[in-house]
Order: structure tokens, then C-alpha cells, then sequence
């Protein structure tokens, strides 16, 4: 999400309606039997001020939306997971569980890390993997 997509998505009352972004491909997003995305963004908060490259930080009701357009799953580890550092990365599963959207990839505590990732679709078992190679340079938090 760079700026000038976060931008197109801001509605005269100062809120952000990312829907119409997706309207091209709403009726795939939301016929799937299973949708997963890679939030390659942040959503840590408007305190972080909102931000694109090289450090993303995209307003939290994407989550809403995302939600709304039929995702199911989030994967959340990749190379922008620290962009807005440890809240940061907290603050981003906080919202997308206020939105009641299911996520892997990155976690709070290690004990949510070691839990596997399975979802049942149609009667078949599902497990899924998220990884990131790097975190463009910003170091890991203990």
C-alpha cells in the first residue's frame, strides 16, 4: 500500500474505504473457498502515521474491508513485518482480529508461534506456513 493507493482510498469524512480498490477482483475474493493474503503493510495505527515505501503503515480499517471483501486468512510474515517495529507488528494482529480475521506468520509470544496453523475447508485439513526471509535490515526483536 503506497501512499498514492492509501490516498485513492480516503473518503471526504477523513475515513478510508479500500473496497472499490478491490472491486475488480471482489467476486473472486469472496466466491474462493478459501482466501489468503499476504499483507505486505502494516496496520499499526494512526500514531505511526500512515506510510509507504520503504516503511509501510496502511489505516486499520483495510482490515474491515479485507474482511468485508471475503478474506479469510492473512499471512503477515514478510520482509516489511518490522516496518513500524515490535508494537507495530502487535498492534497489526490487533486489528486484524478486531476485524475477525484469522492471521499466521508473525505472532505476540512464542507459544502462539509453536501453535500449527490449520483450517479445515470442505472436510479437508489444511496447514499453512508463513516465513519471511528478512526484515529488510531491521533487526528481530527479542
Amino acid at each position: 500500500m503506497h501512499i498514492p493507493v492509501v490516498n485513492s482510498a480516503k473518503t471526504p469524512d477523513g475515513q478510508y474505504d479500500f473496497k472499490p480498490i478491490f472491486s475488480e477482483v471482489a467476486e473472486h475474493l469472496n466466491s474462493a473457498d478459501l482466501t489468503i493474503v499476504n499483507l505486505e503493510t502494516r496496520l499499526a495505527g494512526k500514531e505511526f502515521g500512515y506510510s509507504g515505501y520503504p516503511l509501510f503503515n496502511t489505516p486499520e480499517a483495510l482490515a474491515k474491508d479485507l474482511k468485508d471483501l471475503g478474506v479469510d486468512i492473512v499471512a503477515t510474515a514478510n520482509n516489511h513485518s518490522l516496518d513500524m517495529g515490535w508494537k507495530g507488528l502487535v498492534n497489526t494482529l490487533d486489528n486484524l482480529e478486531s476485524a475477525n480475521l484469522c492471521h499466521m506468520g508473525t505472532y505476540r509470544t512464542l507459544e502462539e508461534a509453536q501453535e500449527v496453523f490449520v483450517r479445515e475447508v470442505k472436510g479437508c485439513k489444511i496447514g499453512i506456513l508463513n516465513y519471511a526471509e528478512n526484515t529488510n535490515g531491521i533487526p528481530l526483536p527479542k
